[in-house]
């Protein structure tokens, strides 16, 4: 597996990756439908200090996922994690974090990830536990994770 920089951002590879509405709600619960460009365009700033990455396995392009600036400067958030659904339950979210934690703490310095998710995403919560990601807050159906390294 392998994340790539999807730079300059291209939203149409998103669309088409993320083309149903019940996993871009997951995804980003915010999100218009049907895919709105210019809503990801804001969102994936680079110029605001987002880092967006195309996730592949071999060739195939199989994710999304994205780090972003956070309030502590030694802290990125992980943000629009996405796994195509013929390559989930397979460990490939596993790994993903894993290359995007080396990312953050080799390239950025981060010293610290943090994420947003639904209680109701019960796979991802699941995942992010196993990747050592622990909740620090809670209101209603949000959870912030966060782990340090």
């Amino acid at each position: 597996m392998k994340i790539v920089e999807n730079i300059p951002l291209n939203t149409a590879v998103m669309e088409e990756l993320i083309s149903d509405p019940e996993d871009l709600d997951l995804v980003w619960p915010v999100a218009h439908w049907p895919f709105d460009h210019e809503q990801w365009q804001q969102v994936l700033d680079p110029e605001k200090g987002a880092i967006s990455f195309l996730v592949h396995e071999g060739e195939i392009l199989i994710g999304h996922a994205a780090l972003d600036r956070a309030e502590n400067p030694a802290t990125r958030m992980v943000r629009f994690l996405y796994i195509a659904p013929e390559h989930r339950s397979r460990g490939a979210g596993q790994r993903m974090i894993a290359l995007l934690e080396e990312y953050a703490r080799d390239r950025l310095g981060a010293k610290r990830l943090e994420l947003k998710v639904r209680s109701f995403n019960s796979r991802a919560m699941r995942c992010y536990e196993k990747c050592d990601f622990t909740d620090f807050f809670r209101k209603d159906s949000l959870v912030m994770m966060g782990k340090d390294i």
